[in-house]
């Protein structure tokens, strides 16, 4: 998959189904090549991408970004392959580990330790043992510390740091290399 250059990120939430599909097609007609959207409280994330996707002809959705308390590994990557394999290679599957008053107030989940936990995540997908299979691998991490960007580097194909400044993406640019 090729992502492009240039891409938007817009909170989907308030959204109802008539605006999600406008909003989609009308980033499409713009000619940017991804939307990416977060997952939050609000419409579940693989569930939206299939819907958007559904919605535009060449478009690539990103969830920007997935959290991983909301669905075991074994079904990310059966989402991720679903996705890919429906439409085209137009998904990419942006996970991130949330923050702990999501995971465990919201969620009821035990929120684990950040870079190990997103490393045994990033396991499980790689064992799921699916017969549905992706044109491409597209995984991306948040990542915002060094370690979790090597981690990025080392295990997908690239990371979305998001909301830093300019002097952090260069950092993380360095840390990625150049094809990244």
């Amino acid at each position: 998959m090729k992502m492009g250059k240039a891409g938007v990120w817009f909170s989907t939430h308030t959204l109802d189904r008539e605006n999600l599909a406008k909003l989609a097609q009308g980033v499409e007609r713009l000619k940017y090549d991804v939307l990416w959207y977060p997952e939050s409280t609000g419409y579940e994330s693989l569930t939206l991408a299939g819907f958007l996707l559904g919605e535009t002809d060449r478009l690539c959705l990103a969830s920007g970004i997935a959290n991983i308390y909301a669905r075991d590994a074994f079904s990310a990557m059966a989402g991720h392959n679903t996705l890919n394999s429906l439409y085209g290679d137009r998904f990419v599957l942006g996970l991130g580990v949330s923050h702990m008053p999501l995971v465990e107030g919201r969620r009821g989940h035990q929120y684990g330790k950040p870079l190990s936990t997103m490393r045994a995540y990033l396991e499980g997908m790689a064992a799921a043992d699916l017969t549905v299979a992706a044109p491409t691998r597209n995984v991306v991490l948040a990542a915002l510390g060094p370690k979790m960007i090597a981690l990025a580097r080392d295990r997908t194909e690239g990371a979305l740091p998001y909301n830093v400044t300019p002097e952090h993406t260069a950092q993380a640019k360095e840390i990625l290399g150049p094809d990244r």
